[in-house]
């Protein structure tokens, strides 16, 4: 037997037309990624049953669901696809909104174990959120958080008929040499900023119902965009707009080396708190502003997403 090793783990996965089914001769598609702990979530009761000798009389299987993060680094046409089911939406002319289409997939690990090797799949598959971390001197981080329905028995094959589709080869953004036009609308002066957070989130919920042991379906909460910006203190521009809860709108162009670039648009944000902080001897004074975006009736939306391929 052969130990399965982590840098020999392949992540795959195919869009589901029909939430929870996984397609016939699906052609899946093989992502790049840098970890990931996407699992089956067990959930166990013990019943609090009283016996003379003090022992537990039985544990209880409940129910399983999955969840667990995908941590990746972002380029351009790797993730197009999970921008969508983040989204709920889809591309149209290069242009992506949030919006409200259920979308769904299959996961699909493949583990080299020598002779035999192991397939595990998980269905019903959400992409619930996305952290993206914009930092000086740093690839830029995508992080999505999944939650699906159920995990199959874990097998020994492919899927009769499956193909695969060979991963991306796009460069990774960078933060140092790849952000560019970022840029403040609402701000005189625009702050210079040394890091960005920016947080998607569906709120994805569950639907349980008797007679269920796992999910009978997912729903859509809220869509909310929130992040943060580490900034310098040169102008007194951003803790106005914080003090007068004015609307900046924030726009940001990631360019890889072949050119290829998105370019990232909250039109309409609100500052929510911050000001100058002094850490000490030897430091700059910074601003950490905490931001939220809201729905822009010219967009219609609260995000847009613009793509430009070289």
């Amino acid at each position: 037997m052969t130990v399965a090793d982590g840098s020999q783990v392949r992540l795959a996965d195919v869009s589901e037309a029909t939430i929870g089914t996984t397609p016939a001769n699906p052609v899946f598609q093989i992502m790049r990624y840098v970890n990931s702990e996407v699992r089956i979530s067990k959930q166990t009761d013990t019943p609090n049953e009283i016996r003379a000798d003090r022992n537990v009389a039985s544990i209880v299987d409940v129910g399983r669901s999955v969840q667990g993060p995908i941590n990746t680094f972002l380029s351009f046409g790797t993730f197009d696809t999970w921008l969508q089911r983040l989204l709920c939406s889809t591309w149209n002319a290069d242009v992506l909104k949030n919006g409200v289409q259920q979308q769904a997939a299959t996961l699909e690990f493949f583990y080299e174990q020598g002779a035999t090797d192991s397939y595990i799949r998980y269905q019903a598959c959400r992409w619930d959120t996305l952290a993206l971390a914009l930092r000086a001197r740093q690839s830029v981080q995508a992080n999505w958080g999944i939650r699906g329905i159920r995990s199959p028995d874990p097998t020994n094959a492919i899927i009769a008929g499956a193909t695969y589709t060979p991963a991306t080869v796009t460069p990774v953004f960078n933060a140092g040499l790849n952000v560019s036009a970022l840029s403040f609308t609402g701000l005189a002066n625009a702050p210079k900023v040394q890091a960005m957070t920016m947080n998607i989130a569906n709120n994805v919920y569950q639907n349980d119902v008797l007679g269920n042991y796992e999910p009978y379906s997912h729903g859509l909460g809220r869509f909310e965009v929130t992040g943060s910006l580490t900034t310098y203190f040169e102008t007194v521009d951003a803790y106005q707009a914080i003090l007068d809860h004015d609307d900046v709108a924030i726009s940001t162009t990631l360019l890889d080396a072949l050119g290829n670039s998105y370019v990232i648009q909250l039109p309409k944000t609100k500052f929510l708190d911050g000001g100058p902080t002094v850490a000490g001897n030897g430091q700059a004074v910074m601003i950490e502003v905490p931001y939220q975006a809201y729905f822009d009736a010219t967009a219609g939306a609260s995000i847009v997403i613009t793509r430009d391929a070289a």
